[in-house]
């Protein structure tokens, strides 16, 4: 009678840390997915600010959702405005917002190394404790 309540007590103490490893994988892949997006941004922006200086335009294309977009006279780009948190916007030169911009990827792309990581090593954790209670079932089952 012992012998099969800790079994049974083994048993619910894996599952319960199978859902928090679960839980805790798809928090991970959330914030992955969030430093995905931060990271194609900041590439975007690298890519508009380098691209319309380097291009002499009268006008540029700005989509304004559902696939339309608008005529715009193209901006200035020896100045540009960035947000650095809290709703509060500086305007620096274009190469500080460069060399900001550039930082912010770096920073991204670590973290995404990052989440890469704890993500594989929760995966590989569950994985292992999903074939344990695969095991510890099977055992209660045959005894």
């Amino acid at each position: 009678m012992g012998q099969q309540q800790s079994e049974e007590e083994r048993i619910n103490s894996l599952v319960v840390e199978i859902r928090l490893l679960e839980s805790t994988y798809n928090e991970i892949v959330a914030r992955q997915s969030l430093v995905e997006r931060l990271v194609v941004e900041s590439k975007a922006a690298l890519d508009a600010i380098t691209g319309l200086s380097d291009t002499k335009t009268n006008e540029i294309l700005v989509p304004i959702g559902a696939g339309a977009m608008l005529r715009f006279p193209a901006p200035e780009t020896d100045r540009v405005l960035i947000n650095v948190g809290s709703n509060v916007v500086i305007e620096k030169s274009k190469e500080e917002a460069i060399t900001m911009l550039q930082n912010r990827l770096r920073e991204a792309e670590t973290s995404l190394n990052t989440l890469a990581a704890q993500r594989e090593q929760v995966a590989r954790r569950l994985e292992a404790d999903r074939q344990l209670l695969e095991s510890l079932i099977r055992q209660a089952q045959q005894g």
